[in-house]
């Protein structure tokens, strides 16, 4: 009997060496071990990647944080130049906030009109949960265009309102 890609060999049949390349079982499961933890150690860091910062946005959001809004923003000008500022905040979130900065911002200049050089001793006002409050500066001699004003507070949340 003659079947190619075989040749008899004392009773038994066997592939011939010349049509037949391959790998030996030892290295192909070494190979695909290797491949799986690779994929394995990908998956992993992958999700563990995603929990760690589903975690960390469930911690934001069950911390409390400052949350409040420039309701009104008012300026008096003589001529062109503004010399004085009121703004309205209102907190609305679930704990005090500190004011730390009021800003005059347009797209070339920016005025601070009061910074509070520390926060946590002595912040610009401190606004408590459902407070309105209002911000008076006089004695000011800046350029008037159409500024927007951002009040930052101490934890980093910033309002902004617009003069226009």
């Amino acid at each position: 009997m003659n079947v190619k890609g075989f040749h008899k060999n004392q009773n038994n049949f066997s592939f011939s060496s010349p049509n037949y390349f391959g790998i030996s079982e030892v290295v192909g499961a070494t190979i695909l071990l290797v491949i799986s933890v690779a994929l394995s150690l990908l998956i992993f860091g992958y999700f563990h990647g995603y929990m760690s910062e589903l975690g960390n946005a469930l911690i934001n959001t069950l911390n409390k944080h400052c949350e409040f809004e420039a309701m009104s923003v008012v300026a008096n000008t003589s001529g062109s130049t503004i010399t004085s500022l009121s703004i309205v905040l209102y907190n609305y979130g679930g704990v005090a906030c500190p004011i730390s900065g009021v800003f005059l911002l347009n797209g070339s200049a920016i005025y601070p009109i009061r910074v509070s050089s520390n926060c946590v001793a002595s912040p610009i006002a401190v606004l408590n949960p459902g407070q309105v409050e209002i911000l008076n500066y006089t004695g000011l001699d800046i350029p008037y265009h159409n500024y927007e004003v951002r009040v930052v507070s101490c934890d980093g949340f910033i309002a902004e309102g617009r003069l226009g």
